[in-house]
């Protein structure tokens, strides 16, 4: 995990729960060690400087900048200077491991942000509510790809919204068909875009029984067909029932 949720006082939470954990460390967080060094010391490329207490390591390393990282599942890494022939600082393990790991949480925060639905608010409880919405989107996306799928991250994310527009329109009508509350404009336009494609449209033939009445125990006839269904409806009301299949049965 990354320096915002490292602490001391978690690590040794979590060991008491048999959990093993590893992650950077903000230098003033509280129980970090204060011997570890302080900011003013001038340490060279490579160099180890290694604290423990009971299972916590606590490791401050010099790259191109000072790392602090804290651990309860590594062996303390010996202190001095370690460089290679070029110069260039030597990982040690605990850092190796930190950074292999934690690449996936930074591929997974880049693509959520990618295309994310959250926006800045002070209010933790939007916070709360837009992050696990978008890592929900992710996985969704993920469980695709892994099935076969090949949309891209981009496309998958419009089809998704278009999809729960479509839905929550459907959602929304009644049993007489009427919309409970006003519907969006986006939500209208993507339903008259259905009906203009789909080719379902009333026209008027012979006569013939309506089966929405019929379903409904009725024996009512009417000259009014679905196009493309074949299907005889009362183009009042019983139409818009049988192709949005609000409550055929009832």
């Amino acid at each position: 995990m990354d320096n915002y949720f490292t602490s001391p006082a978690l690590f040794d939470d979590l060991f008491q729960r048999k959990i093993n954990a590893c992650g950077t460390v903000r230098r003033d967080r509280c129980r970090m060690p204060r011997y570890i060094g302080p900011k003013s010391l001038k340490m060279k490329m490579g160099d180890i400087v290694t604290r423990a207490r009971g299972t916590l390591r606590a490791v401050r390393w010099k790259d191109k900048r000072d790392v602090y990282i804290l651990s309860n599942m590594h062996a303390p890494p010996v202190e001095g200077n370690f460089t290679d022939k070029s110069g260039q600082a030597i990982k040690p393990r605990v850092a190796e491991d930190y950074n292999a790991y934690m690449g996936f949480v930074d591929k997974s925060d880049r693509m959520v942000n990618s295309y994310g639905i959250a926006r800045r608010t002070w209010k933790w409880t939007k916070q709360l509510f837009f992050h696990p919405t978008d890592m929900t989107i992710l996985n969704a996306f993920l469980i695709h790809k892994l099935c076969g799928g090949k949309m891209t991250h981009k496309i998958f994310c419009e089809l998704l919204v278009r999809e729960l527009i479509t839905h929550s329109q459907e959602e929304n009508v009644t049993a007489s068909g009427i919309s409970r509350g006003r519907p969006s404009p986006t939500a209208s336009q993507l339903s008259r875009l259905e009906v203009k494609h789909s080719q379902h449209w009333p026209s008027k033939g012979k006569q013939r029984w309506c089966r929405v009445c019929s379903l409904h125990k009725q024996t009512r006839s009417t000259l009014y067909f679905c196009k493309k269904c074949d299907v005889g409806v009362c183009v009042v009301n019983c139409f818009n029932k049988w192709h949005m299949r609000v409550n055929l049965s009832h």
